[in-house]
């Protein structure tokens, strides 16, 4: 008779956060002992291995999934969850923040803490997330968080030159280097069939939840559990308006700014600029495909997330 997997998986990146991810390995392994919780411990070895795990997991019948990394780690283990299963069938997530950013964890509202974001696998209670699915020309992916169009591409791929600084501080000092080169992209953005924004833009995102690069509030008032994505747009802006409007941006006090297009979405398309390839990211990963168009949909109830009970706190530091 097969032997019936461990009741959790743990997938483990273990060059999140510069390394971070291995160094808490003993950490994670050790509480989880003291729960006496039976786990499997898997570590991932190279990009989108952690779908792999995630799906072979899931279509081995593993009841819960814990993900030990940033947001690109839960982004993979979400799709891979997602695509071992129908939504809102396959093993419940639950996560330890090892990234630069930890969007994902700020809306599952647990303690940071290693130990502390461990318990909720022993006393928290469950909800259901809903994600997006966006499709392209030869492929389809879900995001927890966030899809971006445009600069936030640019940001990312500057980020790696501020390593040494934290989350948000690392994600503005991109932000403000890729505006130097970066160019607006002609966009035509549909919402129910109907253009809603059709010209030269810096950015075009599509988010689950409201923070983005550790803490951004793009879409301040945006929630996992609303049946809805956010879609944000930003035309051009000149020098002045940037160092005026970012602050806004930050602290979430934005939306009345006229170059700056927000409205609560079920499905959106994004086309790009002639023949030319879009390059887009998700989760705060760019995505090795290009494409001239994105359909996105929102899937309310997909992904099962273990968090705090109601009534439960913490540091969340």
């Amino acid at each position: 008779m097969a032997q019936s997997p461990p009741p959790l998986t743990v997938i483990l990146n273990p060059a999140s956060s510069g390394g971070r991810g291995a160094r808490v390995r003993p950490r994670v392994e050790a509480h989880l002992d003291r729960l006496g919780i039976a786990f499997e411990l898997l570590q991932t070895e190279r990009p989108g291995h952690g779908s792999e795990l995630a799906r072979e997991s899931a279509l081995a019948g593993v009841e819960r999934i814990l993900a030990v990394g940033g947001d690109g780690t839960i982004h993979e283990v979400a799709n891979g969850i997602l695509g071992g299963a129908p939504p809102g069938v396959g093993p419940a997530l639950a996560v330890v923040p090892v990234g630069t950013g930890n969007d994902f964890f700020r809306m599952v509202g647990a303690p940071r803490k290693v130990e502390s974001a461990l318990e909720v696998l022993a006393s928290g209670a469950e909800r259901r997330f809903e994600v997006g699915h966006a499709r392209w020309d030869d492929g389809e992916a879900w995001f927890v968080n966030l899809l971006g169009v445009g600069l936030d591409v640019a940001v990312l791929q500057q980020r790696a030159r501020f390593a040494r600084l934290s989350g948000l501080t690392q994600y503005v000092a991109g932000a403000l280097s890729a505006l130097v080169r970066f160019k607006p992209l002609h966009l035509r953005v549909e919402v129910d069939g109907s253009d809603r924004f059709v010209g030269p833009a810096l950015i075009s995102a599509v988010t689950v939840g409201p923070s983005i690069g550790g803490g951004f509030l793009l879409s301040p008032t945006a929630s996992a559990h609303d049946g809805h994505l956010d879609l944000f747009v930003v035309e051009p802006l000149s020098a002045m308006k940037v160092a005026r409007y970012l602050p806004r941006v930050l602290r979430g006090s934005h939306g009345r700014e006229a170059e700056i297009h927000m409205e609560r979405i079920t499905d959106v398309r994004i086309t790009g600029p002639g023949p030319e390839p879009l390059n887009f990211e998700m989760d705060g990963e760019v995505s090795a495909a290009t494409t001239r168009c994105l359909e996105i949909t929102v899937v309310p109830g997909a992904l099962r997330v273990i968090g705090p009970a109601p009534g439960q706190g913490g540091d969340r530091r």
